[in-house]
């Protein structure tokens, strides 16, 4: 059987592994690890780093690496050259995105960590944002999917959106999403989407 560790709690990189996995019906374990034991148990792991997937007594690690393996377990991933690309790129787009607002989720400094957010806003957030719905007005006919059919782009995109329309991230707008109506529809249709929605994973991340 497949296992992934993670810390304890819910976070896009591995949410889109357990999203993919499940929707594949694809059986798997939860091992979480506490951030307080993080940096007693980090060198048990391929480059000190979660998340990590244990399959056939192996360790594997890197959040694309594993999502691609999932997603192709699944059906989510496309054997065309062209799909496969818009695929990697949305989850290349999450990774860039998520470094960028990263120091200000690290910063301890309460008054710097305010400011590094608003340099986040000001310069990063929307044109980030235009990055994602431009590849999918480029990419899709139907602008429901990004290969115009689910993919692990479509689970990827909808759970950066939700991080960062969830109120959870100090500063932003939960409605920011309102200023990009394709991304708005593309994001409202996803979380209709009962093959997505129905997932007991799906549940955890949005309770």
């Amino acid at each position: 059987m497949i296992k992934l560790t993670y810390f304890d709690f819910n976070f896009w990189r591995i949410d889109i592994l357990r999203l993919s996995l499940s929707y594949g019906q694809i059986p798997y374990e939860l091992n979480q690890i506490k951030r307080e034991d993080w940096l007693k148990e980090k060198n048990k792991f391929p480059f000190g780093q979660l998340p990590v997937m244990d399959f056939n007594g192996m360790l594997f690690g890197h959040t694309h690496s594993l999502a691609i393996f999932c997603a192709t377990k699944s059906n989510l991933y496309d054997a065309n050259d062209e799909n496969a690309l818009i695929i990697n790129q949305v989850l290349d787009w999450a990774n860039d995105i998520t470094i960028k607002i990263a120091p200000s989720i690290r910063e301890k400094n309460p008054e710097k960590a305010k400011k590094k957010r608003e340099f986040f806003i000001r310069n990063d957030l929307s044109s980030w944002f235009v990055f994602l719905q431009d590849l999918l007005q480029r990419t899709s006919t139907n602008k429901k999917f990004f290969t115009d059919k689910f993919s692990l782009a479509d689970i990827t995109a909808w759970r950066l959106i939700y991080w960062f329309k969830s109120g959870k991230l100090d500063q932003i707008n939960s409605n920011f999403l309102d200023d990009f109506a394709v991304l708005k529809s593309y994001f409202e249709n996803l979380s209709n989407y009962k093959p997505l929605n129905e997932l007991k994973e799906y549940s955890e991340i949005i309770s």
